[in-house]
């Protein structure tokens, strides 16, 4: 057959449609069998073109490339033997120019989505007959795509090509001084190795510099000015990156502020509602969170502060970021340093060196700032921050009523408002001049009805409106933190305005403490304890610290809370908030299983009712306080590590707590409430020396 000849089959038997309009559905039952029969002939004469080496094979060659754009002659073209013949030329050395081109056409055009086809190239490795072709730069405009269409929808393919270590190839060429000749094909190249990385077992056998190289061409001219090129080089790179070895190689390789580069491009050299298009914009923001996923990844790899402690050029690219007005970066900036910031020592120069603290309470003091992630992202990192002690007092002015406490209103982003009261409570740990911050009134003004309202009463409403579990929980450590501090630091600092004097004159009504009569009613307090009782009357604590105890989920916070409660009890004012937790539903139930270790509540019925206007009957037993006493408890804080003994604390915690309850109010209990507290002082007391004669 001629060349003529063939053209004139292919055209005649063909579908005379495109790849677009074609429908195999419609056609004729046993049609590609017969074209198929009919590529037979076609097949021998090419074989005896081959044979003689005459250069009609170029011209058939073509003809049948022209013939491989019509999709009805793409599986016939397997079938028959004619792909598998011309990827057998194309293994060959001393092909012309043409034959060379045309026989990648047939290949290409040939397997494109179609899978049988695409099987016979992998079959005994084929594909080596195509790869060969990419160390010639004049083919590379026809062997990247012809490449592509194998390898794409078909796994067979990209697992070859990975094994083969067809990336290796592929980067060699974008690190090629004349890349430039065939930019136009990089894209294609980038799709490619996103199939290849896809791959398990490719991160393994890929040229180590690939991302290097990757970046290097995106963040340079003339790739940095073209968005779509931007997102095919970083989009595959990130893909990379993915791999935590590549990820180590690197940091280790100090590739991390060519990183950062990639990264300030794809945020701040292109505004996303600019883009007319809606796909490439799409592609843009997964990019975005793609690599902000990757930023994650490398900060807190555990050899990254090694390469770049804070000393080093990249971490001030980082406070920069900070500093600036783009959201993306100032939150990318947070993810970092948060991660940065795990160690003291670090934590500590960020605030006393960098003062970075300044940059976010202004940033979180902006009511117009609200994105969640980058809320979320600063108090993650200001977290962190405030974990070493003496950083507490300096991150004090995020407790301003315009700051953090801000936050706690924001009802629709409730991950964010967990991170601001887990922060507050951070901050209010062991820092008395941060519980003054919180413990002011929000107005000094007499007439002004928050002159009684602190950030104290904006955390117990947090607590009383939220649904969130966690929440509910931080606030709750947040109101145990500040009442730690009030009942071990001498007040004049910390509640310096609480003074029933400083005040108009309150109503009952707003009193949430027991009524005093009797003895208690004659008793002198301290210039602490008044501080503390008023402050007390105006915030009413009892549901939230009631909260710790009767969670099961974190039985370590509620061995802290029982310390907590026991340290409150010794004094008057103290032993007064306590009554009122234990009329909380359910407290008085698990006071009883603190000290006895019995699950089921045995307390008789009433005991739970509000404490009564009139002073009780019963005096307490004084052998019973007098056994006790004997003991001499001490409020104990648990050590999380030694979770055998937490039980052991814990019950001396609440016996310490029920002695002292019984010790200031016994003279203002209820009969029933008082018989509880006898009962349990006495059983407590018993256990606890039966535990010491043991040991």
């Amino acid at each position: 057959m001629t060349p003529q000849d063939i053209e004139a089959l292919l055209q005649q038997h063909g579908s005379g449609q495109s790849q677009y309009e074609h429908d195999e559905a419609s056609e004729p039952a046993g049609a590609p069998e017969q074209r198929t029969a009919l590529l037979s002939p076609v097949l021998s004469a090419c074989r005896d073109a081959w044979s003689s080496r005459s250069d009609e094979l170029d011209v058939m060659a073509q003809k049948l490339g022209d013939g491989s754009r019509d999709v009805a002659w793409r599986l016939p073209f397997g079938e028959s033997g004619i792909l598998e013949f011309f990827l057998g030329v194309l293994a060959e050395d001393g092909l012309s120019q043409g034959l060379q081109v045309q026989s990648l056409r047939l290949v290409g055009n040939s397997c494109a989505d179609t899978d049988k086809n695409r099987a016979l190239v992998v079959q005994d490795n084929r594909l080596a007959s195509v790869t060969r072709h990419l160390q010639n730069e004049s083919l590379l405009p026809f062997t990247i795509p012809v490449l592509y269409n194998i390898l794409v929808d078909f796994e067979p393919a990209q697992l070859l090509a990975s094994q083969s270590r067809l990336s290796s190839k592929l980067v060699a060429l974008l690190s090629s001084p004349s890349l430039s000749k065939y930019d136009a094909f990089v894209p294609y190249v980038c799709k490619i190795l996103a199939l290849l990385i896809s791959q398990e077992g490719e991160a393994s056998v890929a040229d180590p510099s690939t991302v290097s190289i990757l970046l290097n061409l995106a963040t340079n001219s003339p790739a940095k000015e073209d968005l779509d090129d931007v997102i095919s080089l970083v989009g595959v790179a990130v893909a990379y990156l993915a791999n935590e070895g590549i990820q180590s190689m690197l940091i280790t390789e100090n590739h991390m502020g060519l990183f950062m580069e990639a990264f300030y491009l794809a945020h701040a050299g292109f505004e996303v509602n600019q883009i007319e298009d809606t796909d490439t914009a799409t592609q843009l923001k997964q990019l975005r969170a793609s690599l902000l996923a990757i930023l994650a990844d490398l900060s807190a790899n555990d050899v990254f502060c090694s390469y770049y402690p804070l000393s080093s050029p990249v971490p001030p690219s980082f406070l920069a970021w900070i500093q600036g007005a783009h959201p993306l970066l100032q939150s990318a900036a947070c993810l970092a340093l948060g991660n940065l910031s795990r160690s003291d020592e670090a934590s500590i120069a960020l605030v006393e060196r960098d003062a970075v603290h300044v940059h976010l309470i202004k940033l979180l003091s902006n009511s117009a700032v609200g994105d969640p992630q980058l809320l979320h992202s600063a108090l993650s990192f200001l977290k962190n921050l405030a974990i070493p002690i003496q950083n507490k007092k300096r991150l004090g002015g995020l407790l301003e009523p315009s700051c953090v406490p801000r936050i706690y209103s924001l009802d629709t982003l409730p991950q964010v408002q967990f991170a601001a009261i887990s922060l507050t409570r951070l901050l209010l740990v062991n820092c008395p001049p941060n519980v003054r911050r919180v413990c002011t009134p929000l107005s000094a003004d007499l007439s002004s009805p928050n002159l009684e309202r602190t950030t104290v009463t904006n955390i117990v409403g947090l607590f009383d409106r939220s649904d969130a579990e966690p929440t509910r929980l931080e606030a709750s450590r947040s109101i145990a933190a500040l009442c730690r501090v009030l009942h071990s630091t001498a007040l004049s600092d910390v509640l310096p305005d609480w003074y029933e004097a400083n005040f108009v004159s309150d109503s009952p009504a707003d009193e949430p403490l027991p009524s005093v009569h009797g003895q208690q009613a004659n008793y002198e307090q301290t210039d602490d304890e008044k501080r503390r009782s008023f402050f007390y009357k105006k915030h009413d604590l009892s549901k939230a610290l009631g909260f710790l105890i009767t969670q099961q989920k974190w039985p370590t916070l509620r061995s802290e809370a029982w310390f907590v409660f026991a340290l409150m009890s010794r004094s008057w004012d103290g032993a007064a908030v306590i009554i009122t937790v234990f009329q909380v539903h359910g407290t008085l139930d698990v006071l009883m299983e603190a000290i006895t270790g019995r699950r089921e509540s045995e307390i008789p019925p009433g005991a739970n009712n509000q404490i009564a206007g009139a002073p009780g009957a019963t005096q307490a037993d004084q052998a019973v306080t007098s056994m006790a006493a004997g003991l001499r408890l001490e409020p104990q804080q648990v050590d999380p590590k030694q979770q055998a003994n937490m039980a052991k604390v814990d019950r001396e915690n609440a016996l310490v707590l029920c002695t002292e309850l019984l010790r200031n109010w016994e003279g203002e209990l209820p009969p029933l409430r008082l018989s509880l507290l006898q009962d349990l002082v006495k059983e407590g007391t018993e256990l606890v020396v039966a535990e010491r004669s043991q040991a």
